[in-house]
């Protein structure tokens, strides 16, 4: 039985990477959550998917008061505290000349706010940039760490590469995962968790090749429908029955 990992929370049925939405995935029974972490102009550790808010402004050129005044952003400190289950944190980047510092900025303060929290709260931080994942790399992060991918054109270079890098897991775009790819992720001893996935059908057959986590919209109808195919559902952690999305 796969991981079902709530994307940006329970985003199908509240607003994506909300307090709100974070709660939901609890109550419909997810394994965890995945969330989006940006850094501000001043430093401050926001959830967002986009660098850009709907009027087109930038998030790391802004601050947080100047944010709150246009969007409600939840901060990083508030989401782990209603967050349940497993917390995948995405760490996204800036465009700025001076990406390296950015990249190890954003890292020591979302490392800090991951060793600030009970030790019984499990975190996997996962990002589409490579310099990311070397920098946790060389900073021996205490966390398993995911490689995401969408569209590469050699999978078996880009499995190589997460490898090299450390990571515990390759997180492909959820069309582009097949027997072969897990085979060859689990010959590298590397997990599969796979995004974003709201094809019901397609994820069962995606759990019968072995990935280790689907990355969905519907927490509680996945797990349902993993159920309903013969898979073997463990209740939550919080004892909650998972009513379906």
């Amino acid at each position: 039985m796969p991981l079902v990992i709530a994307h940006r929370g329970a985003s199908a049925d509240r607003p994506e990477n909300s307090l709100a939405a974070f709660e939901e995935a609890a109550r419909q029974g997810a394994d965890g959550v995945e969330l989006d972490v940006r850094l501000t102009a001043d430093d401050q550790l926001v959830l967002s998917h986009d660098r850009r808010l709907s009027d087109g402004t930038v998030i790391d050129r802004t601050t947080a008061a100047e944010l709150r005044l246009r969007q409600t952003l939840e901060s990083l400190p508030d989401a782990l505290g209603v967050a349940p289950g497993i917390v995948n944190v995405e760490v996204k980047s800036d465009e700025s000349a001076e990406h390296l510092a950015r990249r190890m900025l954003v890292l020591d303060l979302v490392l800090a706010q991951l060793d600030d929290r009970p030790g019984s709260q499990r975190f996997v931080l996962s990002s589409f940039d490579l310099d990311i994942l070397a920098l946790l790399q060389g900073m021996d992060c205490a966390h398993p760490t995911g490689y995401l991918t969408m569209g590469v054109p050699k999978p078996a270079l880009a499995l190589d590469v997460a490898a090299s890098l450390g990571c515990s897991a390759y997180n492909p775009w959820y069309p582009e995962v097949d027997e072969a790819l897990v085979a060859a992720a689990q010959a590298r001893g590397l997990e599969v968790w796979t995004w974003t996935v709201n094809d019901f059908d397609h994820a069962v057959d995606l759990a019968k090749l072995g990935v280790t986590a689907l990355i969905t919209d519907h927490p509680g109808a996945m797990r349902a429908h993993l159920a309903a195919a013969g898979f073997v559902v463990p209740a939550p952690a919080d004892g909650d029955e998972g009513a379906p999305a």
